[in-house]
């Protein structure tokens, strides 16, 4: 990531120079070499910021000789349109389907996108902020960090208001009241696979969340909603609680602990696919088989995870790219003024696959 942001300063700064007329016509820019020692990055980075230059009619080249200052519209100077979106990650999971989505629509309108992650850090967070109010953006679609743990960069997001930069959230929000959004109605979703498992004969459901973010907390909610509505006791013991960076050790050490019980839960709703995922690989390990032995109810279908498994994984399905694009579309209502603030909630959609035993059945 750290290139493409390099990539993109370079950019920035040559079109900011030839915009303000810092740079005349046919003023030669500096070599590629040269370029990389005042930026300190690789010459393919400074080549993708030549390339762009070119692309957007800001320079041109000739062969042999190097890249030229070419003569600019003067309306080209409020014709910026580039959008900061800042996602938890880019390129794993279901976030370059979102980004694809996003993508589509921006790129369609005439609107470049400029990519950033936090990899759910709080300090990465602010530092990518900083960045957004650096760059000379029309609006912005970010993905809250840690959602759960509160809005400590509230500070950055109120110089975002002041600088009158449009943005919305996706995936979770710090503040429904405040701020635009686009999410799912993740508490409807893990209620909904909970009462699928109750109406199949399961009375045992453990259930596993991620609790740093409102996501986790949403669907730990409607877990335990369809439990209390279905009179199933809520049994604490065989839920699990994690953050993001202890992930990997806690699925392992929980889910080898919860299945080797004698009174082990006959399903378990997973935070994500990701997480059943792993959960079934213990459980391999173990010597269960799903969904003979075990069943597991994941969440965001995952197609890719889901076919590493013969059963595939029954899910809530996530819109991804079409929730991209609806971020997208909104997002412009907000930049073109037609909207002061925005929302919109998908809602779940069950995917029947064959990781769940019908008890009724059997």
């Amino acid at each position: 990531m750290k290139k493409t942001v390099k990539y993109i300063e370079i950019f920035e700064f040559y079109k900011e120079k030839i915009i303000n007329g810092d740079m005349k016509v046919d003023e030669k820019l500096p070599t590629e070499q040269e370029i990389g020692e005042i930026f300190s990055v690789s010459r393919h980075t400074v080549r993708q910021s030549i390339l762009e230059l070119e692309k957007e009619g800001y320079i041109y080249r000739e062969k042999s000789k190097g890249a030229y200052v070419n003569k600019i519209d003067k309306s080209k100077k409020n014709k910026n349109k580039v959008v900061i979106v800042i996602t938890t990650y880019i390129t794993e999971y279901i976030f370059p389907y979102l980004i694809k989505g996003i993508q589509e629509v921006l790129n369609s309108k005439g609107y470049d996108i400029l990519l950033l992650s936090t990899n759910n850090e709080k300090e990465r967070e602010r530092e990518q902020l900083k960045k957004l109010l650096e760059y000379d953006v029309v609006g912005a679609i970010i993905e809250p960090t840690a959602s759960a743990l509160g809005n400590t960069n509230l500070d950055y997001y109120n110089k975002i208001k002041k600088n009158n930069i449009p943005y919305l959230m996706i995936n979770a929000t710090y503040n429904k009241e405040e701020q635009s959004y686009v999410i799912m109605n993740d508490e409807k979703g893990t209620y909904v696979l909970t009462d699928y498992l109750i109406k199949l004969g399961h009375k045992k459901i453990a259930g596993i969340f991620k609790e740093d973010d409102m996501q986790g907390l949403e669907r730990k909610r409607g877990y335990i909603k369809a439990l209390k509505e279905n009179n199933i006791e809520i049994d604490s013991t065989i839920i699990g609680d994690f953050k993001t960076y202890e992930e990997d050790f806690y699925i392992n050490a929980f889910a080898k602990s919860l299945l080797t019980r004698k009174d082990r839960p006959t399903a378990i709703v997973c935070y994500n696919d990701k997480i059943a995922v792993k959960v079934i690989k213990v459980a391999k390990e173990i010597g269960l088989s799903i969904p003979k032995d075990l069943s597991i109810v994941g969440y965001d279908n995952d197609e890719t995870i889901a076919e590493i498994f013969d059963c595939g994984i029954t899910t809530i399905s996530h819109p991804k790219e079409e929730l991209g694009r609806k971020a997208a579309e909104m997002l412009l209502l907000l930049i073109n003024g037609k909207k002061e603030k925005v929302s919109y909630i998908f809602e779940p959609e069950i995917v029947e696959k064959n990781s769940v035993k019908n008890y009724k059945n059997s």
